[in-house]
């Protein structure tokens, strides 16, 4: 996690408190710090609990105090909301990170996700995929205490192995032997590259996963000559024709309404159909137009953060389509357009990290490609962004062939 500003420890209201008091994490058997090792100690963050302390940051630091003996460790113990953010900046490590959270969340020092968001300059959908780093088993999450090289969005893959011990195991022994990219993981994960014995390296015997397999020397995928193709207003996310349904209420309540028992409703609607068929969604009417469709809450909550997106709310935006993800986490539109809220309000490395997550899911759709390289020109990655490009019109001519 970027810091700022270095947090000289000197200024910060640190507490006294007896080691025996803190409970947290414990150390792997026989760890001890790197020999040589002579860096300053991190305060320790700490929330107060009825029996004691939860240590919430910089375990490391009470591991080796432990070790040596001591008694006493001062600590940042976070009792309001004016110790957020230095704690925030003190925790380096991404697992940490999120047990401040939960901490903040759970002790209500923080009211909301809402308000942690705001105080951090982090989105809703941010600090809920923080969070769900929480749900990995503990012994993954001692071992990430261990580094702080190891990034939230490199683990997210592991999160949708966590029905699978084996493959989540072994998923996670390839990610801190191999050292995959957040991307590279993703595509690992999502193989079947995880059953054991599987060969993981290529004939050069490097393990390193090709991100795209496209031709980068291809002269006629230059992005000069692929720029008409991505030209125009906002793109159809394509996708087939979504089937109506006869309405099954006369009128769309604003915040949304109930389906019917006897209603027989598909396992996911064609988001993309209905988004296409509805036409704008600026306007109050869509909500009545919406009616003719079987939608559940989730589904009318994914229209209202497009709504809001098209409005140039994207704030807003971003905190609804936040909501729905992380209630259904395969909802790639959703994690499309909140991709896309983030590339307008130029938080670029957000948007990058929401568009993979889409691709992730739906790798054929030529318009998160578009998007996706859109943000990456805008980070001066102009290879990575041609690549992508490249893609989309790769996707784009096989998808017209077909039809």
């Amino acid at each position: 996690m970027d810091r700022d500003k270095e947090i000289i420890a000197d200024h910060l209201p640190l507490e006294e408190v007896m080691i025996a008091d803190i409970d947290g994490i414990s150390a792997p058997e026989n760890w001890s710090r790197s020999a040589g090792d002579d860096s300053p100690e991190v305060p320790p963050v700490v929330v107060e609990e009825n029996r004691g302390f939860s240590l919430v940051g910089n375990h490391r630091t009470v591991w080796h105090l432990k070790n040596s003996g001591k008694s006493m460790v001062k600590c940042l113990v976070v009792r309001s909301l004016v110790h957020v953010k230095p704690a925030h900046l003190l925790i380096s490590n991404c697992t940490e990170e999120a047990m401040l959270f939960e901490g903040l969340l759970r002790l209500e020092i923080v009211p909301n996700r809402s308000r942690l968001a705001d105080m951090l300059g982090y989105s809703r959908a941010r600090i809920t995929q923080l969070l769900n780093q929480l749900k990995l088993p503990l012994n993954i999450r001692r071992s990430i205490l261990l580094t702080d090289e190891v990034s939230e969005f490199k683990l997210r893959p592991l999160l949708k192995l966590l029905d699978d011990e084996v493959k989540l195991q072994a998923g996670f022994k390839k990610l801190m032997e191999g050292k995959l990219s957040g991307r590279q993981m993703a595509a690992f994960a999502s193989s079947d590259l995880l059953e054991e014995g599987a060969d993981t390296s290529d004939d050069s015997g490097s393990e390193e996963m090709k991100p795209l397999d496209i031709p980068l020397d291809d002269p006629e995928n230059s992005i000069a000559e692929l720029e008409g193709v991505f030209a125009g207003n906002e793109t159809e996310l394509g996708s087939p024709k979504v089937l109506k349904v006869p309405p099954v209420i006369d009128q769309l309540p604003p915040e949304g309404y109930s389906i019917p028992q006897s209603v027989e409703r598909p396992a996911r609607v064609d988001m993309a159909g209905v988004l296409r068929e509805l036409g704008s969604t600026r306007d109050a009417g869509w909500r009545m137009r919406a009616a003719e469709y079987i939608l559940s809450p989730l589904e009318l909550q994914f229209l209202e953060g497009v709504s809001r997106l098209r409005r140039g709310l994207y704030t807003e935006a971003a905190d609804i389509l936040g909501e729905v993800v992380s209630d259904d986490s395969d909802h790639h539109l959703a994690w499309f357009y909140i991709g896309r809220c983030s590339n307008l309000t130029g938080s670029l490395q957000e948007a990058e990290e929401y568009l993979r997550n889409a691709i992730s899911r739906c790798p054929d759709n030529p318009d998160y490609q578009v998007e996706l390289a859109i943000v990456l020109e805008k980070l001066k990655r102009h290879s990575e962004a041609e690549a992508f490009y490249r893609k989309s019109a790769i996707i784009r001519k096989a998808l017209a062939v077909g039809k």
